[in-house]
């Protein structure tokens, strides 16, 4: 069971971290799609501005080391950035794992 919890923290989100992003990255698809890309120039710094609280939730809020933390924050952030909604799918899906984590941490 610890090496399940264990994965869920090295590859997880929590989740805050992966369903807002998700949420912000199909919000930003959706100008980007209605303004057939022209909105790239509004959406792609805001969902890189969106890295520096997604590192601070990792690091204070899933208990992250600094590195991690920066590296799974830049990770969300730039294919945040990216105008497809395909790479949602990331982190919704790290997202599930920090739940994970999280039910794993209650039943123990």
């Amino acid at each position: 069971m610890d090496s399940l919890k264990n994965f869920c923290q090295a590859f997880g989100l929590h989740p805050l971290t992966g369903f807002g992003m998700f949420a912000v990255d199909w919000m930003l698809f959706g100008g980007e799609a209605g303004t057939f890309g022209a909105g790239l120039v509004l959406t792609v710094p805001f969902a890189l501005a969106l890295t520096v609280p997604c590192v601070l939730i990792q690091k204070h809020s899933f208990n992250d080391s600094w590195g991690a933390a920066l590296g799974k924050g830049l990770m969300v952030g730039v294919l945040t950035a990216i105008p497809t909604a395909l790479p949602s799918v990331v982190s919704l899906g790290a997202g599930l794992l920090g739940t994970g984590k999280y039910l794993l941490k209650e039943k123990s």
